[in-house]
């Protein structure tokens, strides 16, 4: 029997109130994948490879552009990379929304990039890179002209597509469109923008599953088309990122470790408590929350939730922030 959804966040929960100057606050530490991740990326889903590369329900969301599904298996074929022994981490990004009028293949090619890094052997998938693929023309990153390899040209309904790849300073692979690329180029890193970097720092870098969303930009004039029980709508304005981490439990301890960050404007910020509380008491009338109660953490400019969640919690939670449904099982993981 579910029961009735608390108004707020129970009394257990735990508030910190930090309070350190943001000018003796050092540099935030973020995730590898946010450090070098392109400032253009309006969101984001990252994961380690094996999983990413394997879950079916992954494989059948990738689906949904055939041109990038294709010259990912191309590549992975041909750069000889085993899913089950890897454990690099595989990001996408969406490089910006489609504008009205811009429904053709090529402006659907603009958004899409595709990132791995933290493989086994950079070098060795630098090489394989270099051996698989001919290379045409270089692409300008990090003050620096690297080689761009062809991944796959083709022609569909007289749209010519031209997918390539690249490799960087830190030995991470970028595969997208040639306008894609070289939108990631024009622009610095994400780990470099203030309120990205200040929200990755509250989730877990060495979480399996990560994302991010620019709620602001991607909202713009959205929020009244945004249907159903979506939360990410009734965000205040002023919050310019969300950042969110998933680490699966164990046999020992079934317990899905949840982490969400927000940071944005004081204005912002001041605003989204009640937006939290509404998204745990919305998990709670679902099941009784595993563990310890949530904990959150606030500052002037970001808020950060931490808690602990079942499966069906947690695909509730999902939902409501409008990311993709998936089973986010590891192997030797408890079964759902």
């Amino acid at each position: 029997m579910r029961r009735p959804a608390a108004p707020v966040i129970p009394a257990a929960v735990a508030v910190l109130c930090l309070t350190f100057a943001a000018s003796c606050r050092p540099r935030p530490k973020v995730p590898g994948w946010v450090q070098s991740a392109p400032a253009e990326s309006l969101a984001a889903f990252s994961g380690e490879a094996g999983w990413m590369l394997g879950h079916k329900a992954f494989q059948s969301f990738v689906s949904r552009d055939p041109i990038m599904e294709r010259a990912l298996d191309l590549f992975l074929q041909k750069a000889r990379i085993n899913p089950r022994r890897e454990t690099g981490r595989v990001t996408f990004h969406v490089m910006g929304v489609p504008q009205q009028g811009e429904g053709d293949i090529q402006k659907g090619l603009e958004h899409v990039l595709i990132q791995l890094n933290q493989f086994q052997d950079p070098a060795a998938l630098m090489s394989a890179l270099a051996e698989s693929f001919p290379q045409e023309g270089t692409l300008r990153l990090q003050g620096r002209d690297w080689p761009l390899y062809v991944i796959l040209d083709l022609e569909v309904q007289g749209t010519k597509a031209h997918i390539r790849a690249a490799s960087d300073e830190q030995g991470q692979i970028w595969i997208g469109s040639l306008e894609a690329l070289n939108r990631m180029a024009t622009r610095g890193s994400l780990g470099a923008e203030p309120d990205a970097a200040l929200a990755a720092e509250w989730i877990g870098a060495k979480a399996p599953f990560q994302g991010y969303l620019q709620p602001d930009v991607l909202l713009g004039g959205l929020r009244q088309n945004l249907k159903g029980n979506n939360f990410i709508k009734d965000l205040p304005q002023g919050v310019q990122a969300l950042f969110w981490s998933i680490t699966p439990g164990s046999e020992k301890d079934p317990a899905i470790r949840f982490e969400l960050a927000l940071a944005g404007t004081p204005e912002g910020i001041g605003q989204v408590t009640p937006w939290i509380q509404r998204l745990v008491a919305a998990a709670e009338a679902v099941q009784a929350a595993p563990g310890a109660a949530p904990q959150l953490m606030q500052e002037k400019r970001r808020v950060g939730l931490r808690c602990n969640l079942t499966p069906e919690q947690l695909k509730l939670v999902m939902e409501k922030l409008g990311q993709p449904d998936f089973s986010f099982t590891l192997p030797g993981g408890p079964k759902a």
